[in-house]
């Protein structure tokens, strides 16, 4: 075991065995390291042996007595000693061989070779060495005997001889195991035995440790051992940097850190030293003593890689931009931690791709394989914390997203949607000498997340929907009719008309109104409308910048087109209903425009009066009257379009097809709640045809009913209610009008002066009707003969039913709806409509017609029947006469309903009429008409006469004049609205 430590002493002498058997006096020998020495003279023959162990080397006697070995050898009658025979260098010696007698120092020290033995004598050499310098005998005999036991064959059978002889001094064999129990104890807790040596990876393989322990016997960490370490290969200590470590154990396992600076394998390798025990090699008896301690060394090997995983935080600028704007993103590099720290000196890079997505991503769900690329860019990396800024130079679009639309670019994206950075880092992408930094299967990518989403708004969708009705529901202004009685001018159509639809009707003269709604859509998906789905200023434009007071200003464009049938604007209602392209017939006429800007959503009045405080006013077209627009038809019609928006000074980008909306917004021509009806109101003249006569010669007047605006439309109505589906055939709306020749004065030469109502002078001497008057034109009244010299004139009278809901009947509503309800008359007076009356009366007998009526009729089985008897004086040119029956209303005269109109019969005095049956009761009235031979009119009786009227009343009712008869027909015929007529199989609206 090692090597000698050069004693420069002979053999150590450790047993001395003393002879005292009789007549051996004069002989001694050293057998097994004791001193042998006769009772006598023992002293001359003890030397040098003897000598040791009285010049105070430590150490116990036994009692004399004889021990006999196994071999054959035995020390007979002899004492026996146990301890330091002497010392070498400072070092205690020990004997090694009990059974053999030492005669000298012949012999050479040498290392410990004996493995099987070995571990034992660096223990005995470790516990020699801590008690070199003790002198207690106990100490010194119990190692001594330790070493007998341990590393002597013949040790055992010595120490029972021993312990059979007993100590001299009186000390008990138990005392003495116990002593060398407790030393050998101490001696296997305290000597190495053994390096546990173990590595681990704590980061990858680029960083770890190796696991060291110096153990003893019992497999205990040893304390305060030094060492030194050395690592073979590409890998340093933390500690010191260098791939060299020295320490010192303590009483547990010691992690010594390292960390590869290259790939490859490393072997690390850990000294340190461990007591040595020297062995005289000897002709008569060997001996033990401890030498300088030995260096031992352990090595383990394992596998090193020297990379790391650098990973990639994006968070994009601006998570919601315009068009004009890149897609930026803003990364820092970090690392992950399971990889260790950013390698020094290591520069990694990293290529994104911007992905589209129609849908904004969600987290987790969506996958690079639900969008499509659309460009790339490279960043580098080179420490934990770096940064990089990823803007429109340093993008490039993708080859196959250029393709398919043409043009695109980092600023000039093409759709609305959702642009995602995804980040990448492989080997491949590498330069190569940075590529040993990672791992050949080191991919990694932060996949699609909401930081790296961007919203690209390529352009905002504004939408208008406008409501005439909305314009209208508080308007409060009124006419006055026909009968005195204030109307709404303004009527909202409802449901029940027999058009079903959107219409309000209007009075000539009104004021023009629509509200519109503005608004914008969710184009960027997320369920609501806000600022988010508006383009904004240049000003506005950036994270958390976008608010609604620096949303873009839109132009919008208003226009309204009149002038049109009722049947082309139901027509068109039906086919825009049904997504049809609608267009303007080309009799439309424009009539006004309006433009207004606004940079918000919500509801706008336009108006053609200033005391709305509308947004915009709408301003006539050239030779237009907002007070006096065409009757008929008129639809609004909204724009807002690219063409006319002023983005370039906002955004810095200039209109286009596309921009700054997806499309151009087009309201169609008769959109839901987007037509009027402008009311039919006619201008009324007349003309006499002759202005002077003589007395007793006759007049004719002529009746023109005209138009107020060039381009009025006559009304129409459904003929009946028809299946759906079918087309109902269209019925002019079919006027009456009423004439009054009045004298003004008896002087045929009397100024009459132009006024709006009848003088309280004017004297009523002749009525006229013109009916069922269709459409514009002329109309003549039949001849009229005066008589009485003066100045007569015409005045006439538009006369509609104009009371009660006009709701009853849809057709009678419609009707009623498309004509005016204001008074339609012409002004008193007119030129045109004067006549003067020249020279005396003539003695001519006038032809006096009258009828003889039933007086009352009783109403049974739901019918009475009337007839009437002609009654004639001084009507010698009387040739035919016709009987008209009239159902007398409340009120006066214009009320009243014609039920029919009877066959001629010959005229002659007491002549009847056919019979007629009425199947309501009521007040009715004759009238008659007679004519001459040529068939003109010579006679027509006057209304409600008494004498002409019947009473048709239920049986058992009393009869008090207009009593309650009057006031039941009062109830039916409340409400009736509009005449309705029959005429054989003929139906018509008669107002």
């Amino acid at each position: 075991m090692g090597r000698n430590n050069n004693p420069t002493r002979g053999s150590t002498i450790r047993h001395v065995v003393r002879t005292i058997a009789a007549g051996v006096a004069a002989a001694a020998t050293l057998a097994a390291g004791m001193l042998v020495a006769g009772t006598a003279d023992a002293a001359d023959m003890r030397d040098p042996f003897e000598r040791s162990i009285q010049n105070g080397n430590p150490g116990l006697w036994a009692n004399l007595g004889t021990i006999t070995f196994s071999n054959g050898h035995k020390y007979e009658d002899m004492e026996q000693s146990l301890g330091v025979v002497d010392k070498v260098n400072e070092k205690n010696v020990y004997c090694i061989q009990a059974d053999t007698l030492y005669t000298g120092t012949a012999g050479t020290w040498g290392e410990w070779t004996d493995a099987k033995t070995k571990p034992d004598a660096q223990r005995l050499a470790w516990l020699t060495d801590k008690y070199n310098g003790n002198t207690d005998d106990l100490t010194q005999a119990a190692i001594a005997g330790l070493i007998h036991q341990k590393l002597d064959p013949m040790g055992e059978e010595y120490l029972k001889g021993i312990e059979r002889l007993g100590w001299k001094d009186g000390t008990s064999w138990d005392t003495y195991t116990k002593k060398m129990n407790e030393l050998w104890n101490e001696a296997v807790a305290n000597t190495p035995s053994n390096l546990d040596m173990r590595y681990q990876y704590t980061i990858g393989q680029r960083k770890g440790t190796i696991d060291v322990g110096i153990q003893n016997g019992n497999g205990g960490f040893l304390s305060g051992i030094t060492y030194t370490a050395t690592l073979k290969g590409p890998a340093v200590f933390d500690q010191t940097g260098k791939n060299t470590i020295s320490g010192t154990t303590t009483n547990s396992a010691q992690h010594v850190a390292w960390t590869a600076t290259g790939n490859g394998k490393v072997m690390p390798v850990f000294n340190y030293k461990v007591p040595k025990a020297a062995k005289l090699s000897s002709p008569n008896q060997n001996l033990m003593a401890a030498t300088d301690p030995e260096t031992v060394s352990k090595n383990i090997q394992f596998e090193v890689l020297n990379n790391f995983k650098p990973t990639i935080e994006s968070n994009q600028t601006d998570h919601r931009i315009e068009y004009g704007h890149a897609p930026e993103d803003d990364l820092t590099w970090h690392v992950d931690p399971s990889g260790g720290d950013w390698i020094e000196g290591a520069t990694i890079k990293s290529t994104g791709t911007l992905y589209y997505f129609a849908k904004k991503p969600v987290e987790g769900q969506t996958t690079v394989k639900d969008g499509v690329k659309a460009a790339t860019a490279t960043v580098t990396g080179d420490k934990d914390g770096a940064t990089n800024h990823v803007d429109a130079a340093s993008i490039t679009m993708d080859p196959d997203f250029v393709k398919t639309h043409p043009g695109a670019t980092p600023s000039s994206l093409p759709d609305t949607g959702w642009y995602t950075w995804v980040w990448q880092i492989t080997p491949d992408m590498q330069d190569a000498n940075m590529r040993q930094y990672l791992s050949t299967d080191y991919d990694w990518s932060d996949n699609v997340l909401e930081a790296e989403s961007t919203q690209h708004v390529r352009n905002m969708q504004p939408t208008i929907k406008s409501s005439v009705s909305g314009a209208y529901k508080n308007d409060q202004s009124t006419v006055a009719g026909a009968d005195g009685t204030e109307r709404p001018s303004v009527q909202i159509g409802s449901a029940q008309a027999s058009d079903k639809t959107d219409v309000v009707y209007l009075e000539k003269g009104s004021i023009i109104r629509d509200k519109v709604t503005l608004g914008v859509t969710d184009v960027n998906g997320d369920g609501k409308v806000d600022t988010q789905d508006w383009l904004h200023t240049k000003d506005g434009q950036g994270e958390g910048k976008e608010t609604e007071d620096n949303q873009i200003t839109l132009t919008v464009n208003g226009s309204i087109y009149g002038g049109m049938t009722r049947e082309q604007a139901e027509q068109a209602q039906k086919d825009t209903a049904a997504g049809k392209t609608v267009e303007l017939p080309k009799q439309a006429v424009k009539l006004a425009t309006a433009t207004f800007t606004t940079n918000k959503a919500g509801d706008y009045l336009i108006s053609s009066s200033d005391e709305d405080k509308p947004v915009a006013q709408w301003k006539a077209e050239d030779g237009v009257d907002l007070t006096n627009l065409p009757s008929g038809y008129a639809t609004f019609v909204f724009d807002i379009a690219n063409k006319d928006q002023d983005t370039e000074s906002q955004t810095g980008i200039k209109p286009s097809k596309d921009y700054p909306f997806a499309k151009d917004v087009h309201e169609a021509p008769f959109t839901a709640d987007e037509t009027v009806m402008i009311r039919l109101t006619p201008k009324l003249d007349s003309t006499v045809s002759s202005k002077e006569v003589k007395a007793g010669e006759t007049t004719i007047d002529k009746l023109v009913v005209a138009k107020t605006n060039e381009k009025d439309v006559w009304p129409t109505y459904p003929e009946t209610n028809v299946t759906e589906g079918e087309t109902a055939k269209s019925t002019p709306l079919s006027l009456d009008f009423h004439g009054v020749l009045y004298k003004v004065s008896d002087d045929p030469s009397a100024a009459i002066e132009e006024t709006d109502t009848v003088p309280e002078n004017a004297v009523k001497v002749h009525e006229a009707d013109i009916k069922d008057v269709t459409k514009f034109g002329t109309y003549t009244t039949d001849s009229f003969t005066l008589t009485d010299t003066g100045t007569y004139a015409w005045h006439w009278v538009m006369t509609p039913s104009l009371t009660g809901d006009q709701n009853h009947n849809p057709l009678t509503a419609l009707a009623w709806r498309q004509l005016t309800h204001g008074k339609v008359q012409h002004a008193f007076g007119l030129a045109s409509e004067i006549v003067r009356v020249q020279g005396k009366k003539p003695n001519v007998p006038k032809c006096e017609v009258s009828t003889k009526s039933q007086g009352e009729v009783t109403f049974e089985n739901g019918k009475a029947d009337l007839h009437d008897e002609l009654l004639l004086k001084n009507c010698e040119q009387a040739a035919k006469a016709e009987f008209e029956l009239w159902k007398q209303a409340n009120g006066d005269q214009s009320g009243d309903v014609l039920i029919t109109v009877t066959g001629k019969v010959d005229a002659v005095d007491g002549a009847h009429s056919p019979t007629v049956t009425v199947h309501e009761t009521g007040t009715y009235y004759w009238r008659e008409k007679v004519y001459d031979k040529s068939g003109k009119l010579i006679s027509y009786g006057d209304a409600r006469k008494s004498n002409e009227t019947v009473l048709v009343k239920e049986k058992g009712l009393a009869s008090t004049g207009v009593g309650t008869p009057m006031l039941l027909w009062a109830g039916v015929l409340a409400g009736a609205g509009i005449a309705l007529a029959l005429a054989g199989s003929r139906k018509r609206i008669r107002l």
